[in-house]
């Protein structure tokens, strides 16, 4: 007989159960941080289990007092593929995001390429974002197309900062790129303290762009890029701010920078980044179901 399926949050001592897992991913990050995940405020993880076999495992990260959750860490063992064990495990999480009053927004972020991730999240009556596009900046001798000019003016102030941030009107990208992979919406929500004094701020010579540059991890350190226009390669000194950073912090392997569609249509040679397939980020707001 057919054990039933449940799910249910992961503890501790279920690691051996996640490293049991056949889920095709060399040196997966989730078993290395698996004990910080679990014992951190702001992540939780869930596993879909038939007797003590994980099958598919998922959680989410809070952000921004917890207003907004991020699902994520989703992997599934191969060998039980095609029977929506992912669409189950997330029901339960879903629900029990729902059931915080403090979350306003629920966000899944995949690759368009990921046809049973983009399946799924539609399932779950998510809406639709436009796609984003990651590149690392990693070979900036061969940028080519750029307007050369000098290094935007650094901004110290928290206060400036905070400021900066709340006088944007229009923001092509859409989103906050909060971190690499984390696109969340554009709210005063994140711009805590905290996060604005471990971000850099430049802002151009007649004060009409600024540019946030914050070093993030991701397997690789990086130096994440925010910009909210499309014109990096119109404005005069954009790419020596972005490279100053970097030299300034050379244990990064580069600068990942979020480009919208038409950013990334605007890009005249591709050769100095590394490309991802454009990623599509998923939005459920409580307060409109």
């Amino acid at each position: 007989m057919e054990q039933a399926i449940a799910v249910r949050p992961l503890r501790l001592n279920d690691n051996s159960a996640l490293e049991a897992m056949d889920t095709g991913i060399e040196d997966d990050y989730v078993i290395r941080i698996f004990d910080r995940l679990i014992k951190s405020e702001d992540h939780e993880l869930f596993g879909l289990f038939q007797d003590k076999q994980m099958l598919a495992v998922g959680g989410y990260s809070l952000f921004g007092g917890n207003k907004f959750a991020m699902l994520g860490r989703l992997r599934s063992d191969r060998r039980y593929l095609k029977k929506g064990y992912a669409t189950e495990l997330l029901k339960p999480i879903l629900r029990h995001l729902q059931n915080r009053s403090e979350v306003s927004w629920i966000g899944a972020n995949t690759q368009v390429g990921n046809i049973p991730a983009r399946r799924v999240f539609e399932k779950l009556d998510f809406h639709q974002s436009p796609a984003l596009y990651y590149l690392t900046l990693d070979q900036p001798q061969l940028l080519t197309g750029n307007t050369p000019g000098s290094v935007w003016e650094k901004r110290n102030d928290v206060t400036e900062k905070r400021e900066l941030l709340l006088s944007l009107k229009k923001n092509k990208l859409g989103v906050f790129p909060y971190e690499c992979y984390y696109p969340l919406p554009y709210d005063p929500a994140l711009f805590i303290d905290d996060y604005l004094n471990n971000s850099t701020f430049y802002k151009n010579k007649d004060g009409t762009r600024f540019v946030i540059i914050k070093n993030d991890i991701k397997k690789y350190e990086y130096s994440h890029v925010k910009y909210f226009w499309n014109d990096h390669y119109e404005q005069p000194g954009f790419f020596e701010t972005v490279l100053d950073h970097w030299k300034q912090n050379p244990s990064n392997v580069g600068c990942w920078i979020d480009f919208s569609h038409q950013g990334f249509d605007n890009i005249p040679d591709l050769s100095p980044y590394k490309v991802q397939d454009p990623w599509i980020l998923y939005e459920f707001w409580k307060d409109r179901h």
